[in-house]
């Protein structure tokens, strides 16, 4: 009786609304809100796109820069001679999804821009290659959004190596009885099935109705998951997958490449070169930079040096308090013998409620020409929490504790750290916990029996809040160190959003550094025909793009950080999710 009536309140939410608010982005949880409405967690507003996922990244000129560019026609003193100068070389440091979208977006023509000189752009990493094989399945929705907004061709890219996302069903363990199938496997109670496409096609034509869209250009202008020839913004593909597409486009489209094997040491302002210098510790030093941005993840150096005005070789950026919540997921390739164009269909996303547990599956996108991957996901507690530390070592072989923690155990987040796999006798674990919390049917387990990449990780807190925010000026310089992605707002990975808004980040990040090179154009310090051009403030602009970013991540922190417990449930109360 529970679950109908959270399937009633979860299906009339589901017509409240499908675009974002004006500046905004849709959301990128579609599948993640679904589930927390039938799991019991009332929200204030549950809709598809939930409004609370909401992300302030949209394209929108601030009231500086309406006015700047509406005075474009006045006579300017040319950028050489204006005691501003514009942003001309920047250093990413990181080529993860965030920093490679970034890339992307300095280096894409700007459309809201009439400042047509490019961006230099230096992308370093401290990895030696990007491993394609690495990671889980993701979902992109918002972030695509965003990506198009980029660059048509990339997104065109990314869609055709991805799967559509079509349909949702959510099924639980029996509370009383059983429902197993001729082969005597419980298949549990369906909950829910849910038509995705229909469902944001609705939602938009409601909201469509009410707000009927804005003109180009119009400071309401609304971003949708459904576009204008009706393709509904909403897809699977292995992380791998995206990343490779990124980098690869970044080659052919702007002859950028990353810089693998740099770890940095070191970043100070040059007086003599009026520019950054960033230190690697292969010894090289490369500069000087009018900005550096910080996509090196959740143990990011350049957060470091935000936070501290300084970097240190071994100290931990990080403030990670422990969940006592393992996360499992395991990637099973497609048949080589099956026809991609026959595999390639719409994705269904099927989640599981069992005793302590939950579990997802999906097909992911692989690559145009490439059948879809299979992707399971179990998250589950761990047994040997003992509050926010990392899981303890046992010795397989012998029954005493370990007196050091965990390195793999501290190795943080699936979504954050998916490099180090874990051994194949960890199947039979997993199958263990899957048999114990009675997880619905065998999808999970077969996925998991025939996995070709198996990865098992400690799901970590990371505290949203610091004194410094995620900007720092170098010695009064007027040059900057600014945070995206992970490096940003490391999130837990239950509301499937970490890609999406490190998508996000890079397209509103990109648009204020465009906007402050328009106002070092457009500057004129004197009075002409009774006003002058507002002056260029690089870091207001940065500080406008955090602020519009920080609410809708930390949000988005705080409601996974619940559900994930909320997810992990058992006994009495557990049946109420």
């Amino acid at each position: 009786m529970v679950s109908t009536i959270l399937i009633f309140i979860l299906v009339a939410c589901l017509l409240l609304q499908s675009t974002c608010d004006a500046f905004t982005f849709p959301s990128s949880g579609v599948l993640r809100d679904v589930r927390v409405s039938i799991n019991g967690s009332v929200e204030r507003r549950c809709s598809l796109p939930a409004s609370e996922h909401v992300q302030h990244v949209a394209a929108s000129s601030t009231s500086s820069s309406s006015s700047t560019r509406s005075r474009s026609s006045t006579t300017t003193l040319q950028a050489a001679t204006a005691p501003h100068q514009p942003v001309q070389k920047v250093a990413i440091i990181g080529s993860g999804i965030a920093g490679l979208a970034l890339a992307h977006a300095f280096l894409s023509n700007n459309p809201s821009s009439s400042n047509n000189n490019k961006i230099q752009i230096d992308i370093f990493d401290s990895r030696t290659n990007l491993d394609e094989k690495a990671g889980s399945g993701i979902q992109l929705t918002g972030g695509l959004v965003a990506l198009n907004e980029i660059s048509n061709n990339l997104y065109n890219e990314v869609v055709e190596s991805s799967l559509p996302l079509e349909r949702l069903v959510s099924k639980c363990r029996p509370w009383f009885g059983g429902n197993k199938d001729d082969a005597g496997v419980e298949q549990g109670w369906q909950l829910l099935e849910l038509d995705i496409q229909n469902a944001i096609r609705e939602n938009a034509a409601a909201d469509a109705s009410k707000q009927h869209g804005a003109e180009e250009g119009d400071s309401n202008k609304q971003y949708s998951l459904v576009r204008e020839d009706g393709e509904v913004v909403a897809y699977t593909i292995l992380r791998g997958t995206l990343q490779r597409i990124l980098r690869e486009q970044l080659a052919q489209e702007h002859g950028v490449d990353v810089q693998f094997d740099k770890r940095l040491c070191g970043m100070a302002y040059s007086n003599e070169e009026n520019g950054v210098k960033c230190q690697f510790n292969d010894g090289t030093t490369t500069g000087p930079y009018d900005l550096v941005v910080g996509c090196d993840g959740i143990q990011s150096k350049v957060k470091q040096y935000v936070n501290t005005g300084s970097l240190q070789p071994n100290a931990d950026s990080s403030s990670a308090i422990y969940s006592g919540i393992r996360i499992t997921f395991a990637i099973q390739e497609g048949d080589a013998d099956d026809n991609p164009v026959q595999a390639k269909k719409g994705a269904q996303f099927t989640q599981f409620f069992g005793n302590g547990a939950y579990a997802l599956t999906s097909s992911y996108g692989a690559g145009k020409g490439v059948p879809p991957a299979k992707g399971a996901f179990l998250i589950y507690t761990d047994d040997d929490y003992y509050g926010p530390f990392p899981k303890s070592v046992f010795k397989r072989d012998e029954s005493e504790v370990a007196v050091k923690p965990s390195v793999e155990a501290a190795a943080e987040n699936a979504d954050w750290t998916q490099d180090n796999r874990v051994p194949r006798e960890h199947v039979a674990e997993c199958i263990k916990v899957l048999k114990t919390a009675a997880i619905p049917g065998n999808d999970v387990a077969d996925i998991v029996s025939n996995s070709n990449r198996f990865f098992d990780l400690g799901v970590y807190f990371h505290n949203p809040f610091s004194w410094n925010g995620w900007v720092r000026e170098f010695d009064k310089s007027a040059k900057y160190a600014v945070l995206a992605g992970d490096a940003a707002h490391a999130m837990p990975p239950f509301l499937g959003q970490g890609a999406n808004q490190a998508l996000q980040d890079a397209y509103l990040l990109a648009e204020k550094v465009f906007e402050y090179n328009d106002q070092v154009e457009q500057y004129s310090p004197v009075v002409r025909g009774g006003e002058s051009t507002a002056e260029p403030n690089l870091k207001a602009l940065l500080n406008e793009y955090e602020k519009r970013r920080w609410l809708p991540t930390t949000s988005i922190t705080a409601k996974a950080a619940g559900l994930g417990y909320l997810e992990t449930g058992s006994g009495f109360f557990g049946n109420f999710r």
